[in-house]
């Protein structure tokens, strides 16, 4: 039987993987803070109660802490299994999807 071989995405494909991901975490949290500012309520299940129970900031340091684990995973993962940067890359769709729809309730 013949062994698949999962080929790693090019190094310049990485970084797009990357820096989309942590772009839209980033846009993600300011949409959210600018709809929390708007009386707007958090859309995420996960969040909702962390920042109505202990505020806005602690929301923002679990999203960092949740987003500095991924990073950790991929970093420890990424050589001996490539496909993870499939992962990533659906996170990043995932990400881009929570802004819009942040974006749509700011208006």
């Amino acid at each position: 039987m013949l062994a698949r071989t999962v080929i790693a995405p090019v190094p310049v494909r990485q970084g797009t993987i990357l820096t989309a991901f942590l772009g839209f975490q980033l846009l993600d949290a300011l949409t959210t803070h600018l709809g929390l500012q708007g009386q707007h309520r958090e859309l995420n299940l996960i969040m909702g109660p962390v920042i109505a129970f202990h505020g806005e900031l602690a929301g923002y340091a679990v999203k960092g802490l949740a987003v500095a684990v991924l990073l950790a995973i991929l970093m420890l993962l990424q050589h001996r299994k490539p496909h993870v940067w499939h992962a990533y890359h659906v996170a990043a769709w995932v990400s881009a999807t929570a802004v819009v729809a942040n974006l749509i309730q700011l208006l």
